[in-house]
C-alpha cells in the first residue's frame, strides 16, 4: 500500500447560495481528517467559513475555493468575481459585521489577496504545529 503525497490540491466550485459556508466547512473537514491534519481543522474552518461568507455577501456570483497541501503548510484561497479588493475593517462591540479578515489575520501563518483574471482570490496558510519552524 502506498503513502499519499506530501504535496496535494483539492478544488470545490460553490453556487450563491448561504448552504455553501457548511458545504465548505464540511468538505474541508473531510479532506483534513482523511490528510491526518485534524489539528487544523477548527482554525482552518473558522477562516475558511469568514471567507466564503465575505465572497456570498459581496461577489454575488459562484466561486472556488482551493485547498492546497504543500510538505510545508496548507493554503486555502477563496476565489470570486466581487469588485474590489477587501480590507480589514475595524467593528465595534455591538456590530455584527467586518471582523472576518481581521479573524482569518489573528489565526492564519499568513494571508492575502491576489488579483486574479475577472476576480481575486483570498488566500491564508496555516502549519501543523509539529512543522511550524
Amino acid at each position: 500500500m502506498s503513502t499519499p503525497s506530501d504535496t496535494w490540491s483539492y478544488g470545490l466550485f460553490i453556487p450563491h447560495d448561504p448552504r455553501a459556508v457548511g458545504v465548505v466547512r464540511a468538505a474541508l473537514r473531510h479532506i483534513l481528517d482523511g490528510a491526518g491534519l485534524n489539528c487544523l481543522t477548527e482554525t482552518a474552518e473558522l477562516m475558511v467559513s469568514e471567507l466564503v461568507t465575505n465572497s456570498y455577501q459581496y461577489a454575488k456570483t459562484d466561486a472556488y475555493v482551493s485547498v492546497d497541501r504543500s510538505p510545508f503548510d496548507l493554503t486555502i484561497a477563496v476565489w470570486d468575481t466581487g469588485p474590489g479588493v477587501p480590507a480589514r475593517q475595524s467593528a465595534g462591540a455591538d456590530e455584527e459585521y467586518g471582523r472576518g479578515l481581521g479573524i482569518v489575520a489573528a489565526c492564519a501563518d499568513s494571508w492575502g489577496v491576489r488579483d486574479c483574471p475577472n476576480g481575486k482570490a483570498v488566500w491564508f496558510t496555516v502549519t501543523p504545529k509539529g512543522d511550524r519552524r
